[in-house]
Order: structure tokens, then sequence, then C-alpha cells
């Protein structure tokens, strides 16, 4: 059955802290019209934003309290026949989507320039937010990871990655023993992300599928999307080209956008691109019958 709302969940909070660093990214999306752009579409949209999290204790507890309130919005989202479309600080809030689906086998299609597979026994940097998807497959954070509503470990046989560049040695090899598929960026060499993509999905089914964008997939060359830019990467026309191919390949049933500050760099031009791939997406699901419209656009 087909959605009749996107319901967007608006979480603006880095390691749970409100309005900071990429924290300030929805709110950057949202100021240049990304409901206003989807309701041109004939979407109806339902606005929920999730509340503050400072009562919990440090960026773990925050965290975590985050990810259990994305999958309860979530589940009431989908309970609601509506499409969760997360906006987000941290692309940790994947996690909190994929327990909120509920679903036993999910499939993963990731545009990131990083694996957010680092557990803290290889981690380098402190960056928790860098270890998202170790902890939904159970490897790390084992008591914590499992407070979140609809939380089961997960396997990634079902995994692809567009965009995967900015990694060490010791990171790349931790996602081909996880069975991750990767169409990789390169420095130096202009990828045809669209047609690797169309090639992958055509191989292998990821359906139902969660959708995550990241949006320091996109190339260095538009300016420090975050504070992790790295070159190789997606350009604006190639994200759109491959947002709008997904619904008509696969069957999304959650999109997450994040890792966006505003602040960093060209915080409206990132924006405008971001709206932009998440139109394309929602354009597609609604031509390909997943999402129905309430008016003609």
């Amino acid at each position: 059955m087909a959605a009749d709302a996107i319901t967007i969940i608006f979480s603006p909070y880095h390691v749970g802290a409100r309005d900071h660093r990429v924290g300030n990214g929805p709110h950057r999306i949202r100021s240049l019209g990304i409901t206003q752009a989807l309701e041109k579409l004939g979407v109806k949209i339902i606005f929920q934003e999730i509340d503050s999290v400072d009562e919990f204790e440090g960026e773990i507890g925050r965290s975590f309290e985050l990810l259990r309130r994305i999958s309860t919005a979530v589940t009431e989202a989908i309970a609601q026949n509506t499409f969760p479309l997360i906006l987000s600080g941290n692309c940790m809030a994947s996690v909190g989507a994929a327990c909120g689906l509920n679903i036993k086998d999910l499939g993963f299609i990731y545009f990131d320039a990083h694996d957010d597979l680092d557990s803290p026994d290889v981690n380098e940097n402190g960056y928790f937010d860098a270890m998202g998807l170790s902890m939904l497959r159970g490897e790390s954070w084992k008591t914590l990871i499992n407070t979140v509503p609809g939380y089961h470990p997960m396997t990634y046989r079902r995994f692809l990655y567009c965009g995967l560049r900015d990694q060490s040695e010791i990171q790349r090899q931790r996602v081909i023993e996880a069975g991750m598929t990767s169409i990789w960026g390169e420095t130096g060499r202009k990828v045809n992300f669209t047609a690797e993509l169309n090639k992958h999905l055509d191989s292998g089914s990821y359906s139902p599928a969660l959708v995550h964008l990241d949006l320091d997939v996109l190339d260095e060359s538009y300016g420090k999307v975050n504070d992790y830019p790295s070159p190789g990467g997606m350009f604006e026309e190639d994200l759109v080209a491959c947002m709008g191919l997904v619904p008509q390949k696969a069957t999304p049933k959650s999109l997450t956008v994040c890792s966006f500050d505003p602040n960093a760099g060209d915080g409206d031009r990132i924006a405008r691109i971001a709206i932009r791939a998440v139109v394309a997406f929602v354009k597609s699901l609604v031509e390909a019958g997943t999402l129905s419209t309430s008016s003609r656009p």
C-alpha cells in the first residue's frame, strides 16, 4: 500500500547537543524550503520534531536517547501510513530508523564518504557518530543499543555504499569483511556513480531498503560540508540522478539526510543540493507508486 504522506522527523542535534555543528544542518535545509518543495509535488507533509535530550548524561546518554526517540517516531510514522524522512544532524539517526522500521531482513543503500562501522576498539578520532553501524550489527555498545525500541542485531549482506572513500586501511578491510558492497569514490578519476548504482541495483535485491544520505558524499570541491571533506566524491548531478534512481530499482522504507554543518562552508549551496536530491527521490517515490499525492502539482 502506498504511503499517503511524508513525516519529516526533525532531529537538529550533534551527539545530543541541539543546534550545534551538524545539528544546524536540518535548520538550514528547512529554512531554504524543503517542505514547500515537496508540497509542490502534491505530497502531504507532517512535521515531527524530536524534543531536547539535555536531561540525559553526556554525549553517549543523549545520543542513545535520540536513537530511542527516532526509532519510536519512525514506528509511529509507519503506523500512520506515512513515509519517514529524517532530517538529522548526526548520521547515527539511521540506526534509530532501522530499529523503528521493524523489518527483519532490511536492506541498506548508503550515500556516504565514511563507513560508520568503527567500534571503540578501532576508532582513532574519538568521533562517536562513526560507530553507528557497528552498534546496529551488535558489535559495540551492546547494553545501550538494546534499549532502543525494535533493536535486533542486523547483518549487512544486502548493504550498498555509494561514494565511500575516506577510510583508513583498517576501515576499508572491515567493510569488506562485513560483506558490504561498495561503489568507491576515487581521487583523480571521475566515477560514473549513476551507471554503477544502476548496475548494482539490477544485480542484487536491496528491498525493502533504508536509504541514507550523508551529505559529505559530495566532492570536496563544493567546500566543507562538515569537518570531514574528501576528494573523489559525487557531484551535484551525480547525486540528484542517483537519488532519483533508487526508488525505481528498490523499495525504500525511509530516508535519512544528515551530517551537514552549514557553518563549515557554503551552507546555502549544500542545502539547495540536498533539497534537489530529496525532491528527485520523492518524485521517484510517487512515480513508482510507493507514495501517493493528495493533489496534482
